[in-house]
């Protein structure tokens, strides 16, 4: 039996905690937009497990816009995979079919549209020039970047989550969206791609610093000496790691600490107080809130669904 998946997979895998499969569930938040020619997922939920994705993903472009949620995913070899957060989008394109894997934990919540456009599409839609253009001059097989979202695409893929009108009227709403979704997105990522060698030093320096950031959560890092770090002057740090990785610096570590604090009270148990001392925060409260606002639920919820 062909699964809708099958459209943008060879193969593929979506499992939870106890590596049971999940394809047949998320299948029902998911259709087939005849016209461009894309599957878009409505995902509007909270994750009650950590769910892994793995498959062999078919050429074409992929898009996520994330309004709420955290995680990352993209090609498992060959280039690093970013993570996604709250107003981001992150764009992957494939030329050839590439192994793909996806991580999001428990307790989670997902409002996020999720659109993939299998390459016949792209050439029925006459952006198959564009398309390759965005692999850059070396043309790459894979590439898989994170933007910042714009206000006209957030509005955009909150209306094709929440629609308002149902039936044929819906059905020509989310489709006029993921055209004129895939069309910006065409658009920016095409800015993004990196051409010169001093580009490439530069994210190099970034992603060294971010990696650093990783390593040490607890640290008490600083604007000031991040870009140190990265060998480049304040003011251009803060726009150049945003461009990169889609978030400010400050926004990354916040939410990299709050990622640490639920994985601590979802795998470790931990007490919320503990949460929120691993997060740098001397105040539970404002520990709770935070999380809240990130996670769209309470730290003491998390922990609850642990037990």
């Amino acid at each position: 039996m062909t699964h809708i998946y099958h459209r943008i997979y060879e193969e593929f895998h979506i499992l939870d905690a106890t590596n049971t499969s999940r394809a047949d569930e998320f299948a029902k938040i998911v259709q087939w937009l005849e016209s461009p020619g894309c599957l878009f997922q409505r995902n509007n939920l909270v994750l009650d497990s950590e769910i892994r994705s793995e498959g062999v993903i078919k050429p074409g472009l992929y898009i996520s816009i994330v309004l709420k949620g955290a995680g990352g995913g993209g090609p498992l070899n060959g280039i690093e995979r970013p993570r996604y957060s709250d107003n981001s989008i992150v764009v992957m394109g494939l030329r050839k079919p590439s192994r793909c894997g996806g991580r999001a934990a428990g307790g989670t919540y997902m409002f996020a549209a999720g659109l993939a456009f299998p390459y016949p599409s792209i050439e029925r839609l006459g952006l198959q020039r564009e398309f390759l253009d965005l692999f850059g001059r070396a043309g790459a097989d894979q590439f898989a970047i994170s933007l910042k979202a714009p206000a006209r695409i957030l509005a955009m893929a909150t209306e094709m989550l929440t629609p308002t009108v149902r039936g044929r009227v819906e059905e020509l709403l989310l489709s006029a969206h993921a055209l004129e979704i895939l069309v910006r997105i065409i658009s920016m990522a095409g800015a993004r791609v990196i051409t010169d060698p001093v580009g490439d030093v530069k994210q190099r320096r970034l992603r060294a610093v971010r990696d650093a950031i990783d390593a040490d959560l607890q640290r008490p890092w600083t604007i000031p000496q991040l870009a140190r770090e990265a060998g480049i002057s304040h003011r251009s740090f803060n726009t150049n790691f945003r461009r990169v990785f889609g978030m400010s610096a400050s926004d990354y570590l916040r939410t990299r600490r709050l990622e640490a604090a639920r994985d601590a009270i979802i795998e470790q148990g931990v007490s919320i107080n503990e949460a929120a001392y691993l997060a740098g925060y001397g105040n539970p409260a404002n520990f709770a809130t935070a999380f809240r606002k990130h996670f769209g639920q309470a730290p003491s919820r998390i922990r609850a669904l642990k037990h």
